[in-house]
C-alpha cells in the first residue's frame, strides 16, 4: 500500500470513521467509571476543642470515610493511615460553631491510583457554652 493510497483510506469516509473512534472511547470511559467501587469506613476523629467553652452537645468520636475507586485498589488501603481532624479551638463564642473535617493522608498515593476519599458528612457541628468558673 503506497502513501498515496493510505491517506485515501483515512479520507474516505472520514465521518463514520470519528464517529467509530468517539463511540469507542465513550463506552471506554463508561466501563472505566461504572468499575468504581465504594468502600465506607469509619475512623477516630480527633476534635480540638475551645479552652474557655465547654461543649453542650455529643463530641463525634468517629467519623465514616467513603473511598472510591477501583474495586481492587481501595481494599488495599489501611484506613489506620487517614487521620481526620475538625479544629474548634478558634471558637469564641457560645452557641453552634461548625468545622470541616480535614483528612490527613499521602494523597499523592491515592491521586496515582486515581482514589477519591471524603467524609460523611463532611462537617461537624458542636454547641458551645462558656465554662462556669468556681469561684
Amino acid at each position: 500500500m503506497s502513501k498515496n493510497s493510505f491517506v485515501q483510506f483515512l479520507l474516505y469516509e472520514w465521518q463514520v470513521k470519528l464517529v467509530c473512534i468517539l463511540l469507542a472511547c465513550c463506552c471506554y470511559f463508561i466501563i472505566t467509571f461504572n468499575s468504581n467501587q465504594d468502600r465506607n469506613v469509619e475512623v477516630p476523629l480527633e476534635v480540638m476543642l475551645p479552652a474557655n467553652y465547654e461543649s453542650e452537645s455529643l463530641v463525634p468520636s468517629s467519623i465514616t470515610l467513603d473511598i472510591n475507586g477501583s474495586e481492587d485498589v481501595i481494599y488495599l488501603i489501611d484506613p489506620a493511615l487517614i487521620k481526620a481532624t475538625a479544629d474548634f479551638s478558634s471558637v469564641n463564642s457560645e452557641g453552634i460553631a461548625q468545622k470541616t473535617v480535614v483528612l490527613d493522608y499521602d494523597e499523592k498515593a491515592f491521586r496515582k491510583g486515581a482514589i477519591t476519599v471524603k467524609t460523611v458528612p463532611s462537617v461537624v457541628r458542636i454547641s458551645f457554652k462558656e465554662k462556669k468558673t468556681n469561684e
